[in-house]
């Protein structure tokens, strides 16, 4: 039984894989004019949590040319498909981009080191979004920017009915939070809340700034 749910995980990740490369790159170029062309400079340091096919953490790295990008995710299979093919590729236009394997409770970064931390279609998947978030407030310098972009209940019917589907079959289940809910993990985790819009009808752009301190989490 555990070498079917073992394959069923294999081929489930595939199809995540695929789906990233290929359906995602119209909503990452959305993304990147709406929210992110106008809020980076070209020497920030950004960390794309669950980068997924790295599709966004490329388009950020085009646009930081003398900072640094890093695309984090806890898919094995993806980080050593994502840094092979940034070895072979000659044209230089990634020489700020790496790949780490770590999860987001525990990113292998020290203090306040980025500008922005994105969070792309990735945190209803987090088990314990709050040790996410605190770990990611260590991270983030003071004054810098969370950006969590992810489907959630208000969005439209179309987009809600799919993600019912999906988890009835998939091995990782997705939790989905109202606009409300994503202001309350924010706030209690210590971020301010500066801005909320919606992209396409289908995901919700949640962003912080971490300027005010954060309020104590009961382990309970």
């Amino acid at each position: 039984m555990s070498g079917v749910k073992g394959l069923y995980k294999a081929l489930f990740h595939e199809f995540m894989w695929l789906d990233s490369k290929y359906t995602h790159p119209p909503y990452h170029n959305r993304l990147m004019k709406e929210i992110f062309h106008p809020a980076l400079d070209k020497k920030d340091r950004i960390i794309d949590i669950g980068c997924g096919a790295g599709g966004l953490s490329r388009k950020l790295a085009q646009i930081v040319t003398e900072g640094e990008v890093v695309g984090l995710d806890i898919a094995e299979g993806y980080i050593k498909t994502l840094n092979r093919s940034i070895e072979r590729d000659k044209s230089g236009d990634y020489k700020n981009l790496v790949f780490v394997l770590a999860s987001a409770e525990d990113i292998p970064y020290p203090n306040n080191y980025f500008d922005h931390v994105v969070v792309s279609e990735s945190f209803g998947f987090w088990s314990e979004p709050k040790r996410g978030l605190a770990e990611i407030n260590r991270i983030l310098k003071t004054g810098g920017k969370l950006y969590v972009v992810n489907s959630h209940k208000e969005a439209q019917l179309w987009v809600r009915i799919p993600e019912k589907f999906f988890n009835l079959f998939s091995p990782y289940k997705e939790n989905l939070y109202s606009s409300q809910e994503f202001r309350e993990f924010f706030e209690r985790a210590g971020f301010a809340v500066v801005d909320q819009k919606e992209v396409t009808g289908a995901s919700l752009v949640t962003i912080g700034s971490n300027v005010v301190a954060p309020i104590k989490i009961s382990s309970k």
